[in-house]
């Protein structure tokens, strides 16, 4: 008799978002969920399984509490028992679990069952997005650009007093112009476990949130990547500002970032590779002599990939760099070439970009303006 493989899953929608991939259900505490072939379980909590089954019906989903597989008392709260349970309910012996499964869990699954952790990706087809995905990431997409344009309007709008950027009469500060990005995302439906509004220096660290207040003349990196509440998909957004007159450094640098990112933009569309974009932009780079260095204590220039894949997870396959896998139509991912010089600032432009039959387009635009 041939032996039964499937793929094992053990966690909640913030730790393992194929459960929800899988299944359709958003899982608040810790779930098993079984998937073998076209068949599907989910065990569940007894106050979750009518929301379970209820979000999981359209995925052909068998839902199970700890009462449904006899469990006692003294049991119904051990994820381990309802592992096992569920694992000897469906008559399966041996499993895939994804890298970052709990390794307790896993350690005592080996006594009784075979364990294999998973080398590739588990759910391949997440790289190729569905209708009502692309549906969900725009929403996403959509509240970052609106939060862009409330943050570069309270910058563009501020006064300029001694190098300093005012709000009436209190300065700036990267924490402000944040608190405004929260309220905007929150109001379109969306959260976000952080936003970047680094500048000066503290934007030659591409995921440095930012502090303090904002100066005149340097540059202010703004990243915002929210979470959509209802359906977990995320966007991505990325604009550099300056309030006030940039270096001529500064301008160069903003102005060869831009032309980065389009040429990056012209290698993405079906059968190119997925390094071309990142290739693109390097060769922009090398055009005008700027040299990446990696060997230094604080690394400078174009120091990260072209781009990430986007959906449930704000970084997933498939990623813009040293791949020779193949751009596919369906594929959403990032552009965001950037060049950052510690102890002086940073540029970064990112757009989320949906892959399609001929080339891409935009999930949602948004400006982009240098000086405001």
């Amino acid at each position: 008799m041939k032996e039964k493989k499937a793929i094992l899953l053990v966690g909640t929608a913030d730790t393992e978002v194929n459960i929800q991939y899988a299944t359709g259900f958003h899982a608040v505490d810790p779930v098993v969920c079984l998937c073998c072939g076209k068949k599907k379980w989910l065990v569940v909590p007894a106050m979750e399984k009518l929301r379970a089954m209820s979000e999981s019906l359209s995925h052909n989903v068998k839902v199970l509490t700890p009462s449904d597989l006899k469990f006692s008392t003294k049991n119904k709260g051990r994820l381990i028992q309802w592992t096992e349970g569920l694992l000897n309910f469906a008559g399966i012996s041996s499993v895939v679990i994804p890298p970052f499964f709990p390794a307790g869990l896993a350690f005592e699954l080996k006594k009784k069952f075979r364990v294999q952790v998973a080398e590739t990706q588990l759910f391949s087809d997440r790289e190729i997005k569905t209708s009502e995905e692309i549906k969900h990431i725009i929403k996403a997409q959509q509240a970052a650009c609106i939060a862009m344009e409330n943050a570069v309007k309270i910058i563009a709008g501020a006064k300029i007093k001694k190098s300093f950027l005012w709000e009436g009469n209190r300065k700036l500060t990267s924490e402000r112009v944040r608190e405004i990005i929260f309220q905007t995302i929150f109001g379109y439906g969306c959260i976000a476990k952080d936003v970047i509004v680094a500048g000066g220096y503290q934007a030659a660290d591409p995921h440095c949130s930012g502090s303090g207040p904002l100066k005149a003349g340097k540059t202010i990196v703004i990243d915002i990547f929210p979470r959509h509440r209802e359906s977990g998909y995320w966007g991505d957004l990325t604009r550099t500002v300056v309030r006030g007159t940039p270096s001529d450094k500064w301008q160069k640098i903003y102005d060869i970032v831009l032309e980065a990112q389009k040429n990056a933009l012209a290698k993405v569309k079906p059968g190119n590779t997925l390094g071309a974009p990142h290739m693109a932009a390097e060769e922009t780079f090398k055009k005008y002599n700027m040299k990446t260095d990696f060997a230094g204590e604080k690394p400078k220039g174009f120091v990260h990939g072209t781009g990430h894949g986007v959906g449930l997870e704000i970084h997933e396959a498939p990623s813009l760099f040293g791949s020779d896998k193949k751009i596919r139509a369906g594929n959403v991912f990032t552009v965001e070439p950037g060049w950052y010089e510690p102890g002086e600032g940073g540029v970064r432009i990112e757009d989320t970009v949906l892959v399609t039959n001929t080339g891409w387009r935009f999930m949602a635009t948004c400006k982009k303006q240098f000086c405001v």
